[in-house]
């Protein structure tokens, strides 16, 4: 009696078998449209914006987005080259990523709603080397220094804009 040796999957099955433990990405680059790609940064950097000054792995916001790890790269490149975000590597659970962090915060309305120039009656005489002038006006220094003050502490009640 011959043993017989089992039968071998194919070649083919093999590296299908092999690529499918690999987390899936396309074999082909996807093509997207400028308008894909800036909705694309912007939910990025929204993503990174909200994380807050921490920072958040570039890693934990391609799965949450479900891109590519390429895709992910060149968006952060991007965001990273129009001063929006900073890019630092790391080694994380033995793996090297990037830890985005942002740079900029998008401008909250409320602050600009408490500005004292919306209810200036300056306003309209106001420039840097006009009669009046920002750098000496006696308004908005001290509304400067609260909003500063905000930013660093958040405080439910902001203090009122001094009369004038």
């Amino acid at each position: 009696m011959t043993k017989t040796k089992p039968k071998e999957k194919p070649k083919h099955q093999k590296k299908q078998a092999r690529s499918s433990r690999k987390q899936a990405e396309p074999s082909q680059p996807i093509e997207r449209t400028e308008e894909e790609l800036v909705d694309l940064t912007s939910r990025v950097y929204k993503l990174v914006v909200e994380r807050g000054r921490d920072g958040v792995l570039q890693s934990e916001i391609w799965k949450e987005l479900g891109l590519t790890s390429r895709d992910g790269s060149r968006l952060a490149i991007r965001l990273e080259r129009r001063g929006l975000i900073g890019r630092v590597k790391v080694l994380e659970e033995g793996r090297w990523t990037y830890k985005l962090t942002p740079l900029r915060f998008p401008t909250d309305m409320a602050s600009i709603e408490k500005a004292p120039c919306i209810i200036c009656q300056y306003e309209s005489k106001c420039s840097i080397d006009g009669e009046v002038s920002p750098y000496i006006c006696p308004w908005i220094g001290p509304w400067v220094v609260e909003e500063a003050r905000a930013i660093r502490a958040p405080v439910p009640e902001a203090s009122p804009v001094p009369a004038r």
